[in-house]
C-alpha cells in the first residue's frame, strides 16, 4: 500500500509548479472499434454472463459442409454428412486497480483537482490493460505464420525482412485458401481484412516500392466512416492497413539473435472472443474520518484468440524486420 503525497517542498505544489498538471492523452481501448456483438466482427463480443452467475463461456464453431453430396438418382439415406462442431472457451477474471490520496491538507496545496486526475489515471490504466491483453493473446503460439521476404522463421529474418505489399498480399492469398477459410467482415456490401502492423514497421512499409502508389486505394469519401477505417494507413488488396505501438516486437531474431522484428497481425472476421462479466465500474471510499479518500476501477472481463481443432480461426502472424527508429 503507497499513498500519493504532496508536500510542502513539492514540484508540484503551486508555488513551485505552474498551476496546470499535463497528463499523456488517453489512449481509448484500440481494439474497441473491432468489437460488435454479431459474428461479422474481428473480435466477436458476448454478454451472456454479464450480470449472470458463472465464469465460463463456450463458443461454438460450426464448419461449412465439405462433402459433395449426391448426384441423379444415387441414394442419399446412408450417405450423410456429419455436421463437425469446434469450440473455445474464455473464463472470466477480475482485474482491478486503485489509488489513495494523502489527505486533504495535501489536496490544498496543487491548484489542479487530484481526484480528477486519479479518476483520469485509472480510466487510461483500465483501457490500456484490456488493450494489452489483446495484443499478448493474439501472438501466442500462432498456428500460421507467414515471415519476410528471404526468411523461414524469426532465427533467418534480416534486414530486407521488411513488410511490403506483396507481404500482405500473400497473407490474403492464404487467409483465402485457409482450411478453414479465413473470412473478411463485411462492410458496407464490400469484403474486408485487417492488418495491424507495428509502428516502426508502417515506417518500413512507406519506404517500400509502390507504397506511394498503391496506398492511396483508401479513403473515407470512397469506403464510407466504418470503424474499422478510422485511423488507417490505407487500403491494399482487401485488406485495411492500421498500425500501433503496442505490436509485440522482438529483439532478438535472426542468426544472432540481435535483430529487431514485429509479429504483425493479420485479422479476420471471429479472430477474437471477449466475454464481460461485470462493464467497468468506479468505486470511491473515504479513510481516517474523511481525511483521506481513494478512488479504484475494475471490471470482469476475458479475451482469447479463437483456436478451434488447434488451428487459429481467423489470425495470420506477419514476422518482419522492423527499423528500430
Amino acid at each position: 500500500m503507497a499513498d500519493t503525497e504532496f508536500l510542502t517542498g513539492s514540484a508540484e505544489t503551486v508555488k513551485r509548479w505552474a498551476s496546470m498538471l499535463w497528463t499523456e492523452a488517453p489512449e481509448l481501448i484500440y481494439w474497441g472499434q473491432f468489437m460488435e456483438e454479431n459474428a461479422n466482427a474481428i473480435i466477436q463480443v458476448k454478454r451472456e454472463l454479464e450480470g449472470q452467475p458463472g465464469d465460463e463461456l463456450t463458443f461454438t464453431l460450426l464448419r461449412k459442409l465439405a462433402g459433395a453430396g449426391v448426384t441423379g438418382d444415387a441414394v442419399l439415406e446412408g450417405n450423410e454428412e456429419q455436421m463437425n462442431h469446434y469450440s473455445d472457451t474464455v473464463v472470466l477474471d477480475q482485474r482491478r486497480n486503485a489509488v489513495r490520496l494523502k489527505g486533504r491538507l495535501s489536496e490544498r496545496r496543487t491548484a489542479f483537482n487530484q481526484r480528477t486526475n486519479a479518476k483520469e489515471v485509472l480510466k487510461i490504466w483500465l483501457a490500456e490493460t484490456i488493450d494489452d491483453d489483446i495484443f499478448s493473446q493474439f501472438d501466442t503460439n500462432p498456428s500460421s505464420v507467414i515471415f519476410g521476404a528471404g526468411a523461414t522463421s524469426t532465427a533467418t529474418i534480416v534486414n530486407t525482412s521488411t513488410m511490403t505489399l506483396a507481404l500482405i498480399d500473400q497473407a490474403v492469398a492464404r487467409a483465402k485458401k485457409a482450411a478453414p477459410k479465413i473470412w473478411p467482415v463485411r462492410v458496407e456490401g464490400r469484403d474486408y481484412y485487417v492488418v495491424c502492423m507495428h509502428t516502426d514497421v508502417e515506417y518500413d512499409l512507406r519506404q517500400s516500392t509502390g507504397w506511394q502508389d498503391n496506398h492511396q486505394e483508401a479513403g473515407p469519401r470512397e469506403y464510407g466512416s466504418n470503424a474499422i477505417f478510422i485511423g488507417g494507413l490505407g487500403v491494399h488488396g482487401g485488406a485495411v492497413l492500421h498500425s500501433h505501438v503496442k505490436v509485440p516486437i522482438a529483439t532478438d531474431w535472426g542468426a544472432g539473435s540481435s535483430d529487431t522484428g514485429a509479429s504483425n497481425l493479420f485479422l479476420g472476421r471471429q479472430a477474437g472472443l471477449f466475454a464481460w462479466g461485470a462493464r467497468p465500474e468506479w468505486w470511491e471510499k473515504e479513510f481516517d474520518y474523511n481525511n483521506r479518500v481513494g478512488f479504484a476501477i475494475g471490471a470482469i472481463w476475458d479475451f482469447t484468440k479463437a483456436v478451434f481443432n488447434a488451428a487459429d480461426h481467423g489470425f495470420i502472424a506477419i514476422r518482419t524486420y522492423r527499423t528500430n527508429n
